[in-house]
């Protein structure tokens, strides 16, 4: 069964999946994001404003509205700026505490803390529980290690977002199928081997999938990367985190993290980094910025060739007589569908 199209357009049903899908487990940011004391993300999610901070005591994630007059402490993105509001600098402890209000006698508040939300951190992946409970991302190592991903890798060497006029989820769909590669990819897939009858196969537990792709006998590149590097191979490991991670691993060299922000039922925030993988990194300064900066155009590439065909989606979507029909190629698509409806069920007990 497949979700329903008016679940891509109704302000309702997206209202209620900031509440029951994203709020027990959601990708917030790497650890590279954060890189020193006094580093924080802000962000603005359903009824939620969060700020990730490094505080002296590590990473802790906390509202982020003043316990004042509600002014939000942090901006939201990402920056450096002492733990402390920025209209009457109201200050605040690595703990959330309320550390100092100037002209206030702090003792005479009725609320002196902000509320915090458990962190989940796998390797340099940093994932929030906004419902209270600590994310569950027990099978991502695993994930991680069939992809060939190491837990934790350098710092990006490059970092991009693209605004999509489009329902989350189907950027989530178009993540997780090879389908269309054949028919969108002429200037970044196809060159690079992967076309939609390449060969491909997922597997699954309840909230990651993971799959791995390789060219057909005609198009592999396997013998020529060899020659570069014997720990490289020509094919595309992918890792999907329900509801919102990408990660993949293409040819062994270049790791590609990804993740969907939902802002509103027809506006998604894309954002990705690309990282050297083991690979890369042992081969000579100038073979490694030749290969990056091409994984720069390969991945700006096929971000633009998706872009107009998700969007004509949301379009199609919104139309009265639209109706989803899931083919066998489209199998991790229905996974995917079907944990959505268990998690929106369970969600309503």
């Amino acid at each position: 069964m497949s979700i329903d199209s008016s679940a891509y357009t109704r302000p309702d049903i997206f209202a209620d999946e900031i509440e029951r899908l994203f709020a027990g487990r959601m990708y917030l940011c790497s650890v590279h994001e954060l890189p020193e004391v006094d580093s924080y993300l802000a962000i603005h999610l359903g009824g939620a404003s969060i700020t990730v901070r490094h505080t002296t005591e590590g990473l802790r994630a906390f509202d982020n509205v003043c316990l004042h007059r509600c002014a939000l402490i942090d901006p939201e993105g990402c920056g450096k700026r002492p733990f402390r509001c920025r209209y009457h600098a109201w200050s605040y402890a690595a703990d959330g505490a309320l550390h100092a209000a100037p002209l206030v006698e702090v003792d005479d508040l009725a609320r002196r803390a902000l509320q915090t939300y458990p962190l989940t951190v796998v390797g340099e992946h940093v994932f929030i529980g906004l419902s209270g409970q600590a994310p569950a991302v027990d099978k991502m190592a695993y994930a991680m290690s069939e992809a060939g991903i190491p837990l934790t890798n350098p710092e990006p060497f490059h970092r991009g977002e693209l605004l999509q006029q489009c329902n989350w989820k189907l950027l989530v769909e178009n993540n997780i199928e090879s389908y269309h590669l054949s028919f969108v990819h002429a200037q970044s897939f196809i060159p690079a081997g992967f076309v939609s009858k390449s060969d491909y196969a997922w597997e699954h537990d309840a909230y990651t999938c993971w799959s791995h792709c390789e060219p057909t006998e005609a198009t592999s590149k396997t013998a020529r990367l060899q020659r570069l590097s014997r720990q490289s191979r020509h094919e595309f490991g992918h890792i999907f985190v329900f509801p919102n991670l990408f990660l993949t691993a293409t040819n062994q060299m270049v790791g590609f993290r990804s993740y969907v922000l939902p802002l509103t039922p027809d506006r998604t925030l894309f954002k990705w980094e690309l990282f050297e993988l083991p690979a890369l990194l042992a081969l000579p300064t100038p073979v490694r910025e030749q290969i990056r900066a091409e994984s720069i155009r390969f991945t700006e590439a096929s971000l633009q060739e998706d872009k107009p065909m998700v969007e004509a989606c949301q379009l199609g979507l919104s139309s009265r007589h639209a109706f989803i029909q899931l083919r066998a190629p489209d199998a991790r698509i229905q996974r995917f569908h079907d944990y959505y409806a268990e998690q929106m069920r369970h969600a309503e007990k």
